[in-house]
């Protein structure tokens, strides 16, 4: 038995096509494109699996008054090492460094989530094949 695990996914069929027309223009089966996939998410979201100290950057986007952002931000500052502020047509950029209880860290990325409006993106450092350590 090899250590692959088979099953089925439904995907909407603009969704299947696009992975399809990126799966042959990066010259890889649609099977590797979504293993990358996965494997990038499931290291965007472990935070949420198991406690551990962990540090990375979050990117959150957002096209409304900063100020709600700027708030969250400032009741996470135990876990907010640095923080950069851009402006980019209609859209707030926060580039934020964070280190710190995993559990806190996936509570401000849920929060932060929960905004309508504001995209956020988590990249922990450490990473599935190695990485900064904390």
């Amino acid at each position: 038995m090899s250590g692959r695990r088979r099953f089925g996914v439904s995907l909407p069929r603009a969704v299947a096509d696009e992975l399809d027309s990126l799966a042959m223009k990066m010259r890889v089966d649609r099977s590797k494109l979504v293993e990358k996939a996965l494997i990038s998410f499931l290291n965007e979201y472990r935070h949420y699996l198991n406690d551990h100290v962990c540090s990375g950057v979050m990117i959150i986007v957002s096209s409304f008054d900063a100020g709600m952002v700027a708030s969250l931000l400032d009741k996470y500052k135990d876990i907010v090492m640095t923080t950069t502020h851009i402006h980019l047509n209609s859209h707030c950029i926060e580039i934020v460094v964070v280190k710190g209880p995993s559990e806190r860290i996936a509570e401000m990325h849920s929060e932060l989530s929960s905004l309508k409006g504001c995209s956020v993106r988590y990249i922990p450092f450490a990473t599935v094949h190695g990485g900064l350590e904390d």
